[in-house]
């Protein structure tokens, strides 16, 4: 008998590795059965988008290739074929249908479409022609799931059977509220009467998902219908329903057998109906749950935007498109206006209603807009500014407990345009503000502090101490982070310290928790304590109590860098947002773990452009608190930070300082300001600014200059080569009242004859 020939082991592989390398909508054509002919000549089909068939064919069997060559590991073929798939110019969902159809006939399980594609990804050669196809694919699923066509097709198929309903509802819940909708305009029309009862139950069946939309039907007036979705809301089963439905049980225009029905849903929800509900209270209790994102009321993150929809008697249900940023501060805006209407009820909506529209602008993506505004409708500071301290204050506790700091900020501002000494020294207790300035975050401490001292205050109250002291803090920003390093050895603390600066960061150190607190006092703030856990437990816990009751060391953010994750600190990190823990010790990774733990503890950045306008800010309200004189305020307390002003790399901002230093009557001002001005590396122009200063400090609190220094200040008089620098100089001395026999002296010097 006659054998076949036998392959050996190279001449199979060969032939594996040829066959595997061809395409597989090759392959695939080779193995299918001749497709029968058609009448007249088999006529073209034309797809969905109007692109003819050739071009489907073609787009398939670039998917199928693409398909093919990635999971063999044929990762430049893939990327050729995928990149056939891109510029296909298909519309997204034939691009989705055409993966659905490969990935159909060639895999077993549904979600394979998802996870292979989430691997693909994941393979470098292959990630970015994957990513973008996966962007195709997302896009291709919206808009699907979007069109009323497909909508319309998967209510119906409700009503057809079990079957029909599994599919249809399944399908349904892709597309999510963008159906309820079409359900709704169904069950308006009596047309379409077969359908009714399976929309119903579609209705609830779709889940959380139909939470939004149906909450904004209870707007509706047709009695029906409007009992279809109280029915559905008490079936749904989630209780922040229950304000809508108190608000339609508690309408007396509504007919008796709406109010029936929703109150029964009321007691399906565990709320017992009752005449002495308090719409109002419910509605704020909604709303804090919108503000914190805890609502069963959510957006649905799988679309672009989020929805919020109102009720037209006309059209339905209306979207309109907004960032999923600000869906929960709008939505909490819209309970807590719906409480208001109700009467207010007994908690505070209107400022919890403020923090809300504060908070929706500071979470606005940059570029975006906010369509439930109205053109031309006044920022979040108008309502602030108009409602008042009272309610602008009980926001500002709010922002201050959530460690929001950017909305702490803005009210902040808005307090700054309306606070005074008759509505906010009433009592000694000035309320949130004292507690913003012991708040972690700089910036806030700075406004804050700014808020009190623009308003003149003239007696004692609660955190008159911190004030002065934040104006000066704010007057030596630089922009640049401040540290303070805590390491066993003083070897370890140096290198730490140089790598800091090395990093951009201002920095100091010590070996130990006390002496590291003393180094502190170098630098005009600090941002970040970095704390070595092997300084042992008991000398990290007093380092954490020590800079607890320290003005300077409070705010700051505290990161203990530890052995292991597993360090007991990690459990402290976990539940205080001031202390976080890292296990690097490099500079870059102490420089992550230093911005991190900033943002963690709420700090906002401060770049130097921005350092420099706190700076001159602080100086301009210091010299105002001088000017006034009968203040409550002593600026003696900032005299250290005045002084190291004077050597300010910024020319503004010593001008400014001195120009301060000139009003306050402490015996170091006059010495401090002719130090500077003599020196002659100081331009002339702040020479010039710095010898006025002199002058008008003279003026007011007399000569305060040894002999050295008067003699000093008369050569510049005899001597300065810029003759605006030698008649500044002159004021000053002037201004020091000399006795007879040093003013003649400049007469004698000059003298030619």
């Amino acid at each position: 008998m006659m054998r076949l020939p036998r392959f050996g082991a190279f001449s199979s592989s060969i032939l594996l590795a040829a066959v595997m390398a061809l395409p597989y909508s090759s392959l695939a054509q080779e193995m299918q059965p001749a497709a029968p002919a058609t009448e007249e000549g088999a006529a073209q089909s034309t797809p969905a988008g109007g692109a003819p068939a050739e071009a489907n064919k073609s787009l398939d069997a670039a998917v199928a290739d693409f398909w093919h060559y990635g999971k063999i590991a044929r990762y430049d073929l893939a990327n050729a074929e995928g990149q056939k798939v891109l510029q296909a110019g298909a519309e997204p969902v034939q691009v989705l249908e055409a993966f659905e159809k490969v990935v159909g006939q060639r895999e077993r399980e549904p979600a394979a479409l998802d996870r292979w594609m989430l691997r693909f990804q994941s393979i470098d050669p292959l990630k970015e022609t994957a990513t973008q196809i996966q962007k195709l694919l997302q896009e291709g699923h919206y808009a699907r799931r979007s069109m009323p066509e497909y909508i319309r097709t998967n209510i119906e198929r409700l009503a057809t059977n079990e079957r029909g309903y599994a599919n249809g509802i399944s399908r349904l819940r892709q597309s999510g509220e963008l159906s309820v909708p079409s359900m709704l305009d169904y069950l308006k029309d009596p047309s379409k009467v077969q359908f009714h009862a399976a929309i119903r139950r579609g209705l609830v069946d779709l889940g959380k998902l139909a939470l939004n939309p149906l909450v904004a039907s209870t707007e509706m007036k047709d009695p029906e219908l409007l009992i279809t979705v109280v029915r559905a809301l008490g079936d749904l089963g989630y209780d922040s329903a229950v304000p809508y439905l108190m608000k339609v049980a508690a309408d007396p225009n509504l007919a008796p057998t709406v109010k029936d029905a929703t109150n029964v849903s009321l007691a399906k929800l565990t709320t017992a109906p009752s005449a002495t509900m308090n719409v109002a209270d419910q509605f704020h209790q909604l709303a804090e749950k919108f503000y914190y994102g805890t609502s069963s009321i959510a957006s649905d993150n799988r679309n672009p935007t989020a929805f919020i929809w109102s009720w037209d008697e006309a059209k339905g249900l209306v979207k309109t498109d907004v960032p999923h940023e600000i869906y929960n501060d709008l939505m909490t805006m819209r309970s807590t206006e719906y409480g208001l209407k109700a009467g207010g009820g007994s908690m505070d909506s209107l400022s919890l209603w403020l923090a809300a529209n504060y908070k929706r602008e500071v979470q606005l993506p940059q570029g975006a807009t906010d369509k439930t505004r109205a053109e031309g409708q006044p920022d979040a500071h108008y309502y602030g500014v108009t409602a008042g301290t009272q309610y602008l204050n009980a926001a500002l506790s709010r922002a201050l407990k959530d460690h929001d700091s950017a909305v702490a900020m803005k009210i902040i501002a808005s307090l700054q345009e309306i606070v005074g000494t008759n509505n906010l020294f009433q009592t000694s207790n000035v309320g949130p503000l004292a507690d913003a300035m012991m708040y972690p975050d700089r910036l806030v401490r700075f406004e804050a502090a700014f808020a009190i001292a623009q308003s003149l205050p003239q007696g004692d109250f609660t955190g008159k101490d911190a004030v002065v002291p934040l104006l000066g803090e704010a007057l030596s920003q630089t922009g640049q982070t401040s540290v303070v390093v805590a390491m066993p050895t003083q070897d370890a603390t140096n290198a730490t310290v140089d790598a800091l600066k090395g990093a951009g960061m201002t920095a100091t150190g010590a070996a130990g928790a006390e002496p590291a607190i003393t180094s502190a006092n170098q630098l005009s703030a600090v941002d970040v304590i970095v704390i070595s856990e092997d300084l042992g437990a008991p000398e990290v816990d007093r380092f954490l109590q020590l800079s607890a009751s320290n003005a300077k060391l409070q705010g700051a953010a505290k990161i203990i860098v530890t052995k292991t994750a597993a360090s007991v600190y990690a459990q402290r990190a976990a539940n205080d947002p001031m202390v976080s823990v890292t296990q690097a010790t490099d500079a870059a990774g102490l420089q992550t773990a230093i911005e991190a733990a900033r943002k963690k503890a709420g700090s906002l950045s401060l770049s130097p452009e921005t350092a420099a306008q706190y700076a001159q800010r602080s100086a301009n309200l210091m010299r105002q608190l001088a000017i006034a004189r009968q203040g409550s305020l002593d600026l003696s307390q900032a005299k250290t930070a005045l002084l190291s002003a004077l050597d300010d790399a910024r020319p503004e901002i010593v001008k400014s300082a001195g120009a301060v230093l000139a009003l306050v009557n402490v015996r170091e001002a006059q010495a401090g300001l002719l130090a500077k001005a003599a020196d002659e590396k100081t331009a002339d122009d702040v020479k010039i600014s710095l010898y006025k200063s002199l002058a008008q400090n003279a003026k007011f609190f007399g000569a305060q200059l040894e002999t050295p220094q008067v003699e000093s200040l008369s050569k510049t008089v005899e001597s300065a080569a810029n003759l605006e620098v030698r008649g500044a100089a002159a004021e000053a001395r002037g201004a020091l009242n000399l006795p007879a026999d040093q003013a003649k002296t400049l007469i004698v010097n000059q003298a030619k004859f």
